[in-house]
């Protein structure tokens, strides 16, 4: 609770830092936040292309770009938003080593830099699931509502991971590797691209599920491409992720507190 009444006491001061980094980010740029769209647009082209022209696949029922889109958009707040939080600390070494300055608001100021970026692609999706609607390919639903509450989770689950990697890799300087890596593998072992239904291996089906980004990536799916609310299994699921997460970063920061600036 001290940690939460603290960041609450600097919500100004984060606000402040991330509308920086949001300002420093696009200083200059003709085309300003659409850069932030680029790499998933990339990979709903790429993606799209290969496995309905290349290879073409029944993968779901329905337009398949669309249903790509519904979970590529979470991942890729997912994956940047950790990844950049492993520089978050050692890049802002001057401010770590100010005493009042609470260290845990650099990475949640990453994180809210590409909620941003998130929030303001979202609309691109609904664009998307309006013109399909309207082609007569999909069915809108209501459940569409229950986005924002999706959002809360998963930002609520990126920002203890961000916690937890953002002070780890001040001392494991190979962390920010490692996560490179690992994040290329989680792109395939997260029901983006395929349905997780259709895996026939009940034993990988069941293995794939303990990846912490399934059920967010299923239910975004569940509401935005098939109109109906997410199982109770992953509703819980992303409660108990999100919950433990946060719980995680507080505590990894907390005991790694004192040698932050000493290690920087």
């Amino acid at each position: 609770m001290n940690e939460l009444t603290s960041l609450y006491r600097h919500r100004q001061l984060i606000a402040a830092l991330t509308a920086r980094d949001l300002k420093a980010r696009y200083r200059g740029s003709l085309l300003g936040f659409f850069w932030s769209l680029a790499n998933p647009l990339l990979l709903l082209g790429v993606y799209t292309l290969v496995f309905t022209v290349f290879f073409p696949q029944h993968v779901v029922k329905g337009p398949y770009p669309l249903f790509l889109f519904a979970g590529i958009l979470p991942w890729t707040f997912f994956s940047a938003a950790v990844l950049e939080s492993t520089t978050s600390i050692s890049s802002n070494a001057g401010l770590i080593k100010k005493v009042m300055f609470p260290a845990e608001a650099l990475p949640l100021v990453v994180v809210s830099s590409h909620l941003v970026h998130f929030a303001l692609a979202m609309p691109i999706l609904l664009i998307a699931t309006t013109a399909f609607a309207v082609a007569g390919k999909i069915t809108m639903h209501a459940t569409i509502a229950l986005v924002p509450v999706l959002m809360i989770l998963e930002t609520l689950f990126v920002a203890g991971v961000a916690m937890t990697v953002a002070s780890a890799s001040v001392l494991f300087r190979d962390l920010r590797d490692i996560i490179t890596n690992l994040m290329q593998l989680g792109f395939f072992v997260t029901p983006i691209i395929y349905l997780l239904d259709n895996i026939t291996s009940r034993p990988l089906r069941a293995l794939l599920r303990l990846n912490p980004m399934t059920p967010f990536i299923v239910s975004y799916q569940d509401i935005l491409f098939f109109g109906h609310l997410p199982g109770i299994s992953d509703s819980l699921l992303m409660v108990a992720y999100a919950l433990a997460s946060m719980a995680l970063g507080f505590t990894v920061f907390e005991r790694l507190r004192d040698v932050l600036a000493e290690a920087i």
